[in-house]
């Protein structure tokens, strides 16, 4: 009896095993028979599963701030203070850059390729990116409804705070030696959720 395979495992397991050689070799470098020595796959199964090394590269993508989403709606679940809800969340995304420094490098890669790269469907990550400021600006109008913090444009409030961590991420992946991300990006992030504080 031939054996069942489940596919959106399948598919995943070859993304996680893609995401390790694309930090390591950059977009540009990387080759479909690397990812598929890396997934002990042929390389005649990665494109069973995907179109090109775009579509695999875009699926990373995607891969990478979905975990942002579940880690994010995981503390929603457990902490009720909005200012506590964000600051966690940050911690955790700081600890985590911190210990797995080197596989963060694939930032640079995506944020390079998806403003050239035209078989890369910006409007994907765009959607991503407006999740995420929802997201946010919705912790944000809960935490002012409830006097945590102050009444405020929260998409705008939001976006600036992605972006506080987006550019550390890029200061620190240049010189990993110049700061501690963890220490310099919860000094920035509480400094900046303390100025909204109702």
């Amino acid at each position: 009896m031939p054996k069942i395979v489940d596919k959106d495992k399948k598919r995943e397991k070859l993304i996680q095993a893609a995401i390790p050689i694309f930090a390591k070799h950059g977009f540009r470098e990387t080759k479909m028979s690397d990812i598929a020595i890396s997934a002990d796959v042929g390389k005649g199964t990665l494109y069973e599963y995907f179109e090109s090394k775009d579509d695999l590269f875009l699926s990373a993508f995607k891969i990478w701030f979905s975990y942002f989403s579940e880690q994010m709606q995981d503390i929603i679940s457990k902490e009720k203070n909005a200012y506590k809800q964000l600051e966690i969340f940050y911690e955790q995304f700081f600890k985590t850059v911190e210990e797995y420094g080197s596989m963060y490098y694939i930032y640079f890669d995506f944020w390079s390729e998806l403003t050239r790269n035209p078989r890369l469907h910006k409007q994907d990550i765009a959607v991503i990116y407006q999740t995420l400021r929802d997201l946010f600006a919705n912790i944000l109008e809960n935490g002012a409804q409830k006097n945590v913090f102050k009444s405020m444009e929260y998409i705008s409030m939001s976006t600036a705070l992605i972006a506080i961590s987006d550019g550390l991420l890029i200061q620190w992946l240049v010189d990993q030696t110049s700061f501690s991300i963890y220490e310099v990006g919860m000094s920035a992030i509480r400094s900046f959720l303390d100025s909204l504080v109702a």
